[in-house]
């Protein structure tokens, strides 16, 4: 189950949660009038901020030994790659914005969670909060945000969404690497920073 519990760990990092989320809006129906190049760019681009960008100096902090493990369990060792990712997600916010061009309630899904990491960080100061469920949280609270602006209802996919969301948890509680109270105030904090933007703008 160990194994299991790592896969599942791996597949749902923080760092690919905003890739998933742009690849499903972009397969929503609203955004199928795009051109298909345009999608892909934004789902390029998206992974390009948001997960390859802010894995470089993890990789590297790796290497020279300053991160002992790829999902960096230590508590002290999370600040510079938070600070590193908070800065890679600004820029995703402007290649929306700018480049992309989108609605403003989407760019503020990349604000969000911008937002998220740097609450996160500072919480990490003091005590180990759970990145991975900050991630699931944003993800959720950024679909479920724009799922309301756009007017639809996708029931089965929210299911399956807190559906992984728990299992996501469950392998976090299992691996060891977080407490119950660390999982749900990472989702608490990852859903309420990204929601919020994008129902009110």
């Amino acid at each position: 189950m160990k194994k299991f519990h790592n896969i599942i760990s791996l597949i749902f990092q923080p760092l690919l949660m905003p890739t998933y989320a742009m690849f499903m809006l972009m397969s929503m129906d609203i955004f199928m009038p795009l051109p298909s190049i345009w999608r892909w760019i934004a789902v390029i681009g998206t992974f390009l901020f948001t997960g390859f960008f802010p894995a470089l100096p993890i990789w590297l902090m790796m290497r020279r030994g300053d991160i002992k493990d790829l999902f960096i369990s230590n508590r002290q060792e999370r600040t510079v790659p938070y600070i590193f990712s908070f800065v890679a997600y600004i820029f995703w916010a402007l290649f929306m914005w700018r480049t992309l061009q989108f609605p403003i309630f989407i760019v503020t899904m990349a604000i969000g969670s911008a937002a998220s990491i740097l609450v996160i960080a500072l919480i990490n100061f003091k005590w180990k909060i759970s990145a991975h469920l900050a991630g699931m949280g944003g993800f959720c609270g950024g679909i479920f945000g724009i799922c309301y602006r756009t007017g639809t209802n996708p029931l089965l996919l929210f299911g399956i969404i807190l559906a992984i969301s728990a299992l996501v948890a469950l392998s976090r509680i299992e691996l060891k690497a977080h407490t119950p109270g660390q999982t749900l105030a990472g989702f608490a904090v990852g859903f309420f920073m990204v929601f919020t933007p994008v129902f009110f703008f």
